[in-house]
C-alpha cells in the first residue's frame, strides 16, 4: 500500500535547506560588498531548494511489502557484475473440509470445481488432511550494465503437481518440485513465465488459500510483454501462451496468441488498473473459430490506518482465467454439436484487510461469479453441475516479524446447481503457518 510520510515533513525541509544555507554563505564570503540584491538572490535560492524538497519528502511513497507471494527484492551474494539472491519459504497447511473433502494431498483437491465436486457428494462428514506441497523455492539474479540496461532473472518452484503425479501419503509425501515462474526482464521487456498481464496481484486478497476464489484472476503463463511508463503509473501489453481447454484437456492448439494489456495508475489514493484481453478460440474437428475478449477492472484502496479496500471485477470469456478454472473457456455442449461458443460470464471480488494491531491482521472476501449467456445446447453437457459459485473467506493473521506468519481461517462456499434453482455448500478450516526466507 502507498502512503505519504507527513510527520514532522516540514521540519525536516527546513533543516535539509538550512543545513545548504551555510555552503552558500561561505561561497559568497570572499566578496567585500555583498549588496542587498544579492542577498534576496540567496534568499530566494534557499525558499526554491526547500519547496523542492518539500515537494520530494510528499511525494515519495512509504515501502512497504505488497501481497507476500509477490516477488520481493532483497540482498545477495555478488560475483562479478551479477547479485545472486535466493528465496522462498516452508508453508505447513492443515486443511479440515465438509463432506468428506480433507483435501487428500494432491493438487486437484482445493480447486474449486473439487470444493463444488465435494458439496455435491451428498456426504455430511468432515475430513481432515495436512500438506506442506504450496512451499517455494526462489532464485533471482541482477546483472549491471547489460548493453546499458539491468538484467534481472527470477526462477520460483512449488511441489503442487497434478493429481496423477508421483508421490502419495502412504510412506514417504514426496513430490517433484513444479516450475511457477522463470522469467527475464531486460529494458522494460519481459520474457518467460509469470502472472498473466491480465491479473492484477496488487488487488489480490490475503488468504491462506491463496488464489482459491470464486471469481479472482489467478493465472501463471509463458508470455513476451512490454512495460512503458504512461500518466500516473504504467501500461503493459504482452502476447501470451494461447489455451482453450478445460482442466487436463486441451481442446485445440491456437493459432494466435493471447493479447492481454493492463493500464495501471499509482498514486496517494491506491493501485487502480483496467485490463483488456483477446482470444482466439478455435475447434479444428468442427471446423469454427471465434474471437473472444474480456475486460477487468481492480483497484486497491487504502482506508484507515494500515487498513485497505481490495476490488476486482471482470467480464467476458474469462474461462481458464478466472477462479482456477471454474468454467471452460467454451459452451462444452455447443462444442459437441460442432460450433465454438464463447461462455461469457462475470466475476466480481470485495475484500477488506484490518490490522487490529501491528502484529495481527485479518481480511475477510466475498467472490462471486455467474454465466450470463443462454445456454442454447443441453445444460448437462456444459458444466455438469453448476453455474455460479460464490465463497466467502475469513482469517486471522499473527506475524510478528515479516518471515513468520500464523494463520486460521474459515471458507464457506455456495455453488448453484446448473439444471435446478438449488445450490451446495461447502465449508472449509485452514490453519497455516508460513516461515519465509
Amino acid at each position: 500500500m502507498t502512503t505519504r510520510r507527513d510527520i514532522k515533513k516540514h521540519s525536516l525541509v527546513r533543516a535539509i535547506a538550512l543545513a545548504g544555507l551555510p555552503m552558500l554563505v561561505l561561497g559568497s564570503a570572499g566578496v567585500s560588498a555583498q549588496s542587498n540584491s544579492e542577498l534576496e538572490q540567496l534568499r530566494e535560492r534557499v525558499q526554491v531548494l526547500e519547496e523542492k524538497l518539500e515537494g520530494a519528502v510528499s511525494t515519495a511513497p512509504e515501502l512497504s511489502e505488497d501481497n507476500p507471494y509477490i516477488l520481493r527484492e532483497g540482498d545477495g551474494l555478488k560475483i562479478g557484475d551479477t547479485t545472486i539472491s535466493f528465496g522462498g519459504f516452508v508453508k505447513a497447511d492443515m486443511i479440515y473440509g465438509s463432506n468428506g473433502n480433507g483435501s487428500k494431498n494432491t493438487y486437484s483437491i482445493g480447486l474449486p470445481r473439487t470444493f463444488a465436486s465435494a458439496a455435491a457428494s451428498g456426504k455430511s462428514d468432515w475430513k481432515a488432511g495436512f500438506t506442506a506441497r504450496e512451499s517455494r523455492l526462489s532464485i533471482g539474479t541482477e546483472t549491471d550494465e547489460v548493453a546499458g540496461h539491468k538484467l534481472r532473472t527470477y526462477i520460483e518452484m512449488d511441489f503442487h503437481q497434478g493429481i496423477g503425479a508421483d508421490g502419495n501419503e502412504v510412506v514417504s509425501n514426496s513430490y517433484s518440485p513444479r516450475l511457477r515462474q522463470a522469467y527475464g526482464n531486460w529494458n522494460g521487456w519481459d520474457f518467460g513465465q509469470t502472472y498473466t498481464t491480465f491479473s492484477d496481484l496488487a488487488a489480490m486478497p490475503e488468504i491462506l488459500n491463496q488464489g482459491k476464489q470464486a471469481a479472482f484472476i489467478y493465472t501463471t503463463q509463458p508470455m513476451l510483454r512490454y512495460t512503458m511508463a504512461a500518466p500516473g503509473g504504467k501500461l503493459m501489453v504482452a502476447l501470451e501462451n494461447p489455451e482453450d481447454g478445460f482442466g487436463s484437456t486441451s481442446y485445440d492448439d491456437q493459432s494466435y496468441p493471447d493479447l492481454t494489456a493492463r493500464y495501471q495508475i499509482r498514486g496517494n489514493y491506491g493501485f487502480y488498473s483496467v485490463a483488456g484481453m483477446l482470444r482466439n478460440l478455435e475447434d479444428d474437428a468442427a471446423g469454427d473459430t471465434e474471437v473472444a475478449g474480456a475486460v477487468s477492472l481492480s483497484a486497491r484502496i487504502p482506508t484507515v490506518g494500515r487498513d485497505d479496500l481490495r476490488l476486482q471485477y471482470s467480464y467476458g470469456a474469462l474461462g481458464r482465467y478466472m477462479g482456477l478454472f471454474t468454467y471452460p473457456d467454451v459452451d462444452l455442449g455447443a462444442q459437441a454439436a460442432g460450433k465454438v461458443e464463447p461462455l461469457n460470464v462475470y466475476g466480481a471480488t470485495a475484500a477488506y484487510r484490518h490490522f487490529w494491531s501491528p502484529a495481527w491482521r485479518s481480511t475477510v472476501s466475498a467472490s462471486h461469479t455467474e454465466i450470463v449467456d443462454d445456454l442454447e445446447f443441453s445444460p448437462a453437457g456444459t458444466l455438469s453441475y453448476f453455474d455460479s459459485s460464490t465463497s466467502v473467506h475469513a482469517n486471522l493473521l499473527w506475524s510478528a516479524h515479516k518471515n513468520l506468519i500464523l494463520g486460521l481461517e474459515y471458507a464457506y462456499w455456495d455453488f448453484g446447481e446448473i439444471a435446478s434453482s438449488g445450490s451446495k455448500q461447502y465449508e472449509q478450516v485452514m490453519a497455516s503457518a508460513k516461515l519465509s526466507f
